[in-house]
């Protein structure tokens, strides 16, 4: 009877150990998304949508990335290797990268689609989201795809929460900013095949612009092309626009040069980069937007940063009077000696005042031609420091101005005088000992 009841429990064990390896108690996978089944978690991943890889490195899930297209230049991204364009990837470069899921775009060449399809790589087609509704689900997609239908939908509800809270937070200090007079107008202007348009209801620029605490302006316009006398009648308060083409388009309209945002220099670039990526870039975007628009915010900001900074020097100041005191007790006194003159050698070293900028160094390089707030922000430090002279020319656009001024830095820092911005003369640029102009 004992031998019987051994059997018995021996089959039941190893009933159980089947069912285990077999992977039926996993819960999160397979993951079925459109007609598309991932049947477990992928390892390896290529981002060629740069608001998708916006949304994954929010996520935390960047650590699966093996390949980038060259338009998902975030700067946070930039460790990842390129593998060509979005629109024509290099298709051998995935394969050679283990990849097992490519998030792509919708314009994405049907040759690359098949190859990639015929190499077993599964291609999800991302679209950009047009309101909280389709950005939860965005979230909701990519964490399935990448975490399961568990764990995965779970951690994209929880950051997409998490980016809403923060938006939210940003909205409600806007509301309460000490400058706010009344209700604030805005509007967002770019150029499309030549065309002036104005983004309006439905897109997420306009669910951007809500967070700011104004109304857009063009929220009951139908169409996108830019009707000069309805802005000449909503003459908004604050104008946001994507280029210097742009620019240029509205400092030459008779009507539109007249606008008070444009009079008043209450106009601000903006990239389309800029307001369609949809994690992290896209606080950053709202943060400066509502600092553009409220600049007492922008100086409690850094009020409360040099407070910080302040406390953290207070903290170094009382541990190096600490070393100074008499001996008392000769077991705590070399330890206090000893950290002490760490902090206090901590405290004279140089330190980076690129978060005063709002910039992210980490592995970022600048060049002529480039476009964004990074450059924006470079020009500004290089205007602080002398080497820039016209705040006119703190656009955002690297040109022959920047790249000059760049090149004198270079030289006042003993640096290679290239006129581009790589990294190590970007990390001495926002060094507080950064040498000024002559």
């Amino acid at each position: 009877m004992k031998k019987l009841v051994s059997l018995l429990l021996a089959a039941v064990l190893c009933c159980t150990a089947a069912v285990t390896l077999a992977g039926c108690g996993d819960k999160n996978y397979p993951v079925s998304i459109a007609n598309i089944t991932i049947e477990k978690e992928p390892a390896n991943i290529v981002v060629l949508d740069p608001s998708s890889a916006d949304i994954i490195s929010y996520m935390n899930y960047d650590g699966k990335l093996v390949g980038r297209s060259t338009e998902v230049d975030q700067s946070f991204l930039a460790v990842a290797p390129e593998v060509g364009t979005a629109n024509t990837p290099d298709v051998n470069a995935i394969i050679d990268a283990k990849a097992e899921i490519v998030f792509a775009t919708d314009k994405i060449d049907e040759k690359s689609l098949k190859e990639l399809e015929d190499a077993k790589i599964k291609v999800i087609k991302m679209s950009i989201a047009d309101s909280p509704k389709e950005l939860e689900r965005n979230y909701n997609t990519i964490g399935k795809i990448l975490g399961g239908e568990i764990t995965g939908a779970e951690k994209g509800k929880s950051a997409y929460d998490k980016l809403i809270e923060h938006m939210d937070k940003l909205k409600v200090d806007a509301a309460t900013a000490e400058d706010t007079q009344g209700v604030l107008t805005a509007c967002y202007l770019y150029v499309d095949n030549g065309t002036l348009c104005v983004m309006n209801n439905g897109t997420y620029v306009d669910m951007l612009m809500g967070y700011t605490g104004a109304v857009n302006v063009a929220v009951n316009v139908q169409e996108r092309n830019v009707d000069v006398s309805t802005l000449k009648i909503a003459n908004p308060n604050f104008i946001f626009y994507d280029s210097e083409q742009t620019l240029d388009v509205i400092r030459n309209d008779k009507v539109l040069s007249q606008l008070d945002a444009v009079k008043g220099d209450h106009i601000m670039m903006v990239t389309q980069k800029q307001v369609s990526r949809q994690g992290l870039t896209a606080l950053d975007t709202l943060e400066k937007m509502i600092y553009f628009m409220h600049p007492q915010l922008a100086l409690r900001k850094a009020t409360a940063d040099e407070a910080a900074q302040a406390a953290v020097k207070e903290t170094q100041a009382q541990a190096a009077a600490a070393a100074t005191e008499p001996a008392a007790q000769e077991t705590q006194a070399p330890q206090a000696a000893t950290e002490a003159a760490t902090n206090a050698a901590a405290a004279a070293e140089p330190k980076s005042e690129a978060e005063k900028y709002d910039i992210k160094l980490d592995d970022l390089s600048l060049k002529k031609e480039d476009e964004n707030a990074n450059v924006k922000a470079m020009q500004q430090r290089l205007f602080d420091l002398g080497y820039i002279t016209e705040s006119d020319n703190v656009t955002g656009y690297y040109g022959d101005v920047s790249a000059k001024a760049v090149e004198a830095f270079q030289k006042n820092s003993k640096l290679e005088e290239t006129g581009a911005a790589d990294n190590k003369t970007l990390t001495a640029l926002f060094m507080d000992n950064a040498p000024k102009a002559e």
